[in-house]
């Protein structure tokens, strides 16, 4: 359409975001101490603040999108740190969760890893 040609929007914000926005990498540096509640020198923080995929897994989901099977739901999240794969055992928890307590935490198995792409849900090995 014209208003395309005239005023791409999409390419725009994408360039503003490029340009503009830190990298992970950088961020996570600085960012830490607001994405981590526990101690700041423990396996977790260091994990966080260097993006480490090697690392202990730090994922924070954001979204829970329902699947087409009746009562299941992807968990749409960032990784922060570590590595996600089918099949892995994960501790979740949940939001009254309290550091060094065992209320609102829950041990579950990753059962798929997909990559969401718009309207099209790929399977995926793992995602770092």
């Amino acid at each position: 359409t014209i208003m395309k040609k005239f005023l791409p929007a999409a390419e725009a914000l994408l360039e503003m975001i490029v340009v503009h926005l830190p990298s992970p990498v950088a961020a996570q540096k600085y960012r830490v101490e607001n994405l981590y509640e526990g101690p700041k020198d423990d396996e977790a923080a260091t994990a966080i603040r260097n993006c480490n995929a090697e690392g202990p897994l730090i994922l924070y989901v954001s979204k829970m999108v329902p699947t087409t099977d009746k009562g299941r739901f992807y968990a749409f999240g960032r990784v922060f740190a570590g590595t996600v794969k089918t099949g892995q055992k994960v501790r979740i928890m949940g939001a009254n969760y309290v550091y060094g307590k065992k209320e609102d935490l829950y041990v579950k198995s990753i059962q798929r890893t997909v990559l969401m792409m718009g309207r099209y849900v790929e399977p995926i090995e793992d995602v770092p």
